[in-house]
């Protein structure tokens, strides 16, 4: 009964949010009506290929993880895994991702308490990564509003790389997963192996900037000037849906972040049209994505069997 009250309780919060952003999109209907769109298929053709790339680069990185944990899979069931699990994340809770791969690691008799370190690490450095594009992105944008905090964004990119130190992010680490009732951490990750891998998933991050904006490019004309404000914007949008742990994905709560934070640069209305579909947009391809793992998966076990 309880579990039912917070199941309906959290779908009522996200309905809520869309409920808002439709209403907002219904009151500025005109507003749109005179904004001068245009459907380029090539801009979404280059972004959707840029997101594949993102995604797959994403799944390489974590192949890299277990590598240096080592507790490493074959490089290709390494990446079907991942892109399995990343179906997870429309589960709320964000849990769900994560307890795919132990699962299915653990099938393969790899230690479920390495993968729990490696499933940690990536979660605490990807985040970082997204915090240190956010916080670039922000420092490097002409927004008056923003000018006179921008030491206080260099302050906080300071503090992102002296916490990813292990004798600070370690401490941090066990004593999160000693509220969690987890065994502390010992992992052979150096400096350097983290810093490595915080500077993959920034370039990672880059290269979805460059998909977001050619997909912003599909419906009106943005200028490239704006690409690092919108990458920031997408990634600090990501990670406070990804806090909303009520939220599948982040559903309603990322939409509303990213219309909130784009309306800085592009009319509020125009940024709710863009926040909407790129949810749809993310959302086909990922399931484009693994339907193209499974297939391949099944053509190379049957090819070599």
């Amino acid at each position: 009964m309880k579990d039912n009250i917070i199941t309906i309780f959290k779908y009522s919060i996200i309905l809520l949010i869309f409920f808002f952003i439709f209403r907002f999109l219904y009151l500025n209907i005109d507003s749109l009506r005179n904004y001068s769109f245009h459907f380029d298929y090539s801009n979404l053709f280059y972004a959707s290929i840029l997101y594949f790339v993102f995604t797959i680069n994403n799944t390489f990185i974590w192949y890299l993880i277990t590598k240096l944990n080592t507790c490493n899979i074959d490089i290709f069931e390494s990446i079907k895994l991942r892109v399995y699990s990343e179906f997870g994340k429309y589960i709320p809770g964000k849990v769900f991702s994560y307890g795919i791969l132990l699962y299915n690691y653990e099938q393969r008799n790899i230690s479920k308490k390495k993968i729990g370190y490696c499933s940690f690490q990536e979660l605490i450095i990807s985040n970082i990564a997204v915090l240190i594009i956010s916080l670039i992105s922000i420092y490097f944008t002409n927004i008056s509003e923003l000018n006179g905090y921008k030491n206080i964004f260099i302050f906080f990119l300071i503090l992102c790389l002296t916490i990813l130190h292990p004798k600070i992010l370690l401490p941090i680490s066990n004593f999160l997963l000693k509220i969690l009732k987890k065994e502390p951490m010992e992992t052979p990750f150096s400096f350097g192996n983290t810093l490595f891998v915080l500077i993959l998933y920034t370039i990672n991050w880059l290269i979805f900037g460059l998909a977001f904006y050619f997909f912003i490019n599909s419906f009106i004309n943005f200028s490239f000037n704006n690409f690092l404000y919108s990458t920031g914007a997408f990634a600090v949008s990501g990670l406070i849906g990804f806090l909303a742990v009520f939220a599948p994905a982040g559903l309603g709560v990322r939409e509303g972040s990213l219309i909130f934070i784009l309306s800085y640069i592009i009319p509020p209305a125009v940024s709710s049209v863009i926040s909407i579909t790129s949810r749809i947009w993310i959302t086909l391809i990922d399931i484009v994505l693994f339907f193209v793992i499974f297939l391949s998966a099944k053509f190379f076990k049957n090819r070599f069997a």
